[in-house]
């Protein structure tokens, strides 16, 4: 133990001399640093910025495509229905908040306005010379100058012409100020100050900017300092926004004289207190050594256990220095280890995390419970003559693409997977809790698959490739849901007379030249969300009574507001 004392003082008393010489160069190194971060940050502006603005007009102009292929947005600007306009512009200004969405005839006048209080009168050239490009059929995008409600501007603009059977029925357009308040929202996200130059003067700056006549057109950030403060600045050009003949310049610049200060202040209170706190090292250096040994030799023990596959714990003491920490976070690692082994061997015999904890909650013992589900079963038509063509490793391939797409299918719906059959899927919705809305999205469930399978047909046809036809059986009743098998390796599954008009009802769809079917049980559940052709009334095997069966063609559509 003396001999840990005596190395332990001669390391504190050795760090002194070293210590004030590196705090020293360390302070200079750390405001160098922070200067640089500065500087680089303003350099990543550009990108920021670029990056901002690429979105900015990629959703805009898609969402302007959308509204200009909207059936209902046509008919009306065709018909100069300002009021059935109006609808789709309201929406979409409520997208856009900060946007002004106009809607003008062929003439450039409103027709259908949102977000308009400082909108322009009108998309003819009096409110903008670069309109007659818009009302010539063009597409316009970029910045250009506007007369606005409340005086003369710039505003970023995105914008499509409406054309109907090959005639110019209008335009639509998303106006975005480039003024003081755009310019913080900027400054907000690259955390700068900004100012807007076209072709050379400055048109907006941002709240607070107290230089804005600061230029740098070098290739990185540079420092300068303007009234005895220190600036990092950038000035970059927003192509993007650019139209010919014109020139837009933003310049980005942060106030970086208090990260300086901030770092000289720092230097002289670290040496003030590395003095102080060297010398109490000295004294702290005793008492650690006399707790080290014992603390490292517990621990080091207990370590060995576990490598061995005992799990141990060590002497926990009621202080509240970091060894009696390191103590408690050791035993809680062990518990934790003891806990996650548990996990594991539960959760080794369920693969849904709906199942598994439902199971976690209560004692894991074989039995079940009578509860109200709907099942669903999807098979592969075909599969065997599809197989026959393809070798073993394409086919797990292939089968492993369907069954992700179907698996995801059921989990987005709160679904859980029972188990695959071969080339079959047998979901279960509502067990083992079941839940309001359970049958609903099992046909919900039904849909996307048939979605996700269309999507993935187009895959296989653009790779050369067979596609996959699918039959999906559907019905909703009794079943008992529970642990099944031995009590050292069980299955959580769901067995009785549903599960088999399901599977049967699967069986069907190829007879009946669907691909999915619902039983009538199935849907007097959800009929009124649902868009169900009745077929026929079949005899299931196995089952007396006749069932009837729908054909599921979609969810209905609410209906449309006048």
């Amino acid at each position: 133990m003396k001999s840990v004392r005596a190395m332990l003082s001669a390391l504190v008393l050795a760090c002194v001399a070293p210590a004030v010489v590196g705090a020293i160069l360390r302070a200079r190194e750390a405001e160098s640093s922070l200067l640089d971060d500065a500087t680089r940050h303003v350099d990543h502006v550009n990108a920021s910025i670029a990056s901002e603005l690429a979105d900015y007009e990629s959703n805009a102009r898609m969402a302007l495509v959308l509204v200009q292929q909207a059936t209902k947005f046509r008919e009306a600007m065709a018909a100069h229905d300002a009021s059935g306009a109006q609808g789709l512009v309201a929406l979409l200004a409520k997208v856009y908040p900060h946007r002004i969405v106009f809607a003008a005839d062929a003439h450039g006048d409103l027709l259908a306005l949102g977000n308009g209080q400082r909108a322009p009168t009108s998309l003819r050239a009096e409110a903008s010379a670069a309109f007659t490009e818009l009302l010539a059929g063009k597409r316009l995008d970029g910045l250009i100058p506007i007369a606005f409600a409340d005086g003369k501007g710039y505003g970023m603009v995105t914008a499509e012409p409406v054309v109907v059977d090959g005639q110019m029925d209008g335009a639509v357009a998303l106006i975005t100020p480039m003024d003081e308040a755009y310019l913080d929202y900027l400054g907000r996200k690259v955390d700068a100050d900004l100012a807007l130059r076209v072709d050379g003067n400055i048109v907006a700056t941002s709240t607070g900017n107290s230089q804005p006549g600061l230029v740098s057109r070098e290739k990185k950030a540079t420092l300068e300092v303007a009234h005895d403060k220190l600036y990092a600045m950038k000035t970059f050009e927003l192509n993007a926004l650019e139209r010919p003949g014109q020139r837009l310049e933003l310049t980005a610049s942060r106030d970086v004289t208090v990260l300086r200060e901030r770092s000289r202040a720092l230097l002289l209170h670290s040496l003030a207190l590395l003095g102080a706190v060297l010398l109490a090292g000295l004294g702290i250096a005793f008492a650690i050594a006399r707790r080290i040994g014992s603390s490292v030799a517990a621990i080091s023990g207990a370590a060995a256990s576990i490598k061995d596959g005992r799990y141990a714990l060590v002497p926990e003491s009621p202080a509240r220095d970091e060894l009696a920490l390191l103590a408690r976070d050791f035993n809680a690692m062990v518990r934790g280890l003891v806990e996650r082994d548990r996990l594991r061997e539960t959760f080794g015999r369920y693969f849904t995390r709906q199942v598994a904890e439902h199971v976690l909650s209560a004692k894991v013992e074989l039995g079940g419970d009578l509860v109200p589900v709907t099942v669903l079963f999807s098979d592969i038509r075909s599969f065997t003559t599809l197989s026959e063509h393809m070798p073993p490793r394409e086919i797990l391939d292939f089968l492993n693409v369907f069954f992700s797409g179907m698996v995801e299918s059921v989990m987005a719906n709160d679904g859980v997977v029972d188990k695959f059959i071969g080339d079959a899927i047998m979901a279960v919705f509502g067990a083992p809790v079941p839940r309001p809305g359970d049958a609903l999205n099992a046909v919900k469930a039904a849909l996307e698959m048939r979605r996700r399978l269309a999507l993935m047909n187009q895959g296989f046809r653009a790779a050369g490739k067979p596609e996959i036809r699918a039959g999906i059986g559907l019905h909703a009743g009794e079943v008992v849901a529970g642990n099944m098998g031995h009590i050292e390796r069980m299955e959580y599954t769901v067995i009785g007379d549903a599960v088999n008009v399901a599977s049967r009802l699967e069986g069907l769809t190829k007879e009946l030249h669907t691909d999915i079917v619902i039983s009538e049980d199935l849907y007097r559940q959800v009929e009124e969300h649902v868009d169900a052709e009745p077929l026929q009334r079949i005899r299931v095997k196995g089952r007396e009574q006749e069932v009837m069966v729908y054909r599921l063609r979609d969810l209905r559509r609410p209906p449309a507001s006048p």
